[in-house]
């Protein structure tokens, strides 16, 4: 459990399998809850190597199952949500009552219903029909919108109800994935919004269906062996690209050191990742400090992991996050909560 748990210390450059050890952090930290019901039974006093364990682990812990009380949000609280569409539905199966233009337009209608003062999208191809929609859903109260997009690559995109004054890209190697801060005008004071679509572990279609099935118990001994190995490499050399997009969105929040930022997007790591442990620096993570439970955010395939998430800067008050799984439309669940400046 401490090894699985503090694998985000490592760095996957050097040490691409060990580092996603993190994946594993549940299974372990289950399994010594389990120890504490055995040496109940067997011997009360060895109970306290598994409490100090958990002790040790109390960071780990809340990263990946945080445990905070609720509350409605202030006044003149911001609403945030952040959200990867799948290309607005464009990958989804859907049943066969439902088009594709059908499908695009209930996940639309359900960004517009949720009311957010911003909307930070991934994978959210922007094309005139996506504009109309948003015209259309949104009616007298369109929102303002920017995108960023790479060459042959993904698109993110921001709706805010507040002018959106120029965006910035971050540069770091990527064939198709981005990041770009975008400047807001929240009632005459600047916030910076920084999307994020970080390298993707790059699994097939196929791949997917066949961790599935490896999850599920489909496959013999052999094929569930090879079939973790291959997904260990896998997740290491994506891992190892995504630490130094990492360190580019790291330097970019140092850089603008004591102005009010929100950090946002598909991170494609979980919270017990070196890319969690380098963006979070300095920062606070919404979820983890107002949410309860492990909120996965991506929900295909027998993966289910929180690999969303909404950052701010210590002037900024988190309150009431949560993952919203009444849209099932994409893969990911959107992670939607409050805002506030301190004094403000």
């Amino acid at each position: 459990m401490l090894i699985t748990g503090f694998a985000d210390l490592l760095d996957p450059r050097s040490w691409p399998i060990m580092a996603t050890a993190g994946y594993a952090f549940p299974i372990f930290a289950l399994a010594n809850i389990g120890m504490v019901a055995i040496w109940m039974f067997i011997s009360k006093k060895h109970i306290l190597i598994p409490f100090l364990g958990f002790i040790i682990c109390y960071v780990p812990m809340t990263q990946f199952f945080p445990v905070n009380s609720g509350g409605e949000p202030p006044l003149g609280a911001l609403k945030v949500m952040t959200f990867n569409t799948w290309n607005f539905a464009d990958q989804n199966e859907y049943p066969k009552e439902i088009s594709k233009e059908e499908g695009r337009r209930q996940m639309m209608e359900f960004i517009a219903n949720e009311d957010c003062h911003i909307v930070c999208l991934q994978e959210a191809c922007y094309t005139t029909t996506i504009q109309a929609l948003i015209d259309s859903v949104y009616g007298s109260k369109k929102p303002y919108v920017d995108t960023c997009k790479v060459p042959s690559g993904t698109t993110i995109m921001v709706l805010s109800k507040y002018p959106i004054i120029r965006h910035e890209t971050i540069k770091y190697k990527s064939k198709g994935n981005v990041s770009a801060a975008f400047f807001l005008n929240v009632n005459g004071k600047e916030l910076i919004v920084l999307n994020n679509h970080l390298e993707t572990n790059s699994f097939t279609t196929e791949q997917k269906e066949q961790f599935g099935d490896m999850v599920k118990g489909s496959m013999n001994r052999d094929s569930i062996k090879s079939e973790s190995k291959f997904v260990l490499k896998k997740l290491g050399a994506a891992a190892a690209i995504r630490a130094s997009q990492a360190d580019a969105v790291a330097n970019f929040v140092k850089l603008h050191k004591g102005r009010s930022m929100i950090v946002c997007g598909d991170f494609n790591d979980i919270p017990i990742s070196y890319t969690h442990r380098t963006i979070a620096k300095g920062l606070t993570d919404c979820f983890i400090s107002t949410a309860l439970g492990p909120g996965f955010t991506y929900h295909r395939n027998g993966m289910y992991v929180r690999i969303d998430n909404v950052m701010c800067t210590n002037d900024l008050e988190p309150y009431g996050f949560y993952v919203d799984k009444k849209c099932k439309l994409s893969d990911h669940y959107p992670v939607i909560g409050w805002v506030k400046w301190h004094g403000r």
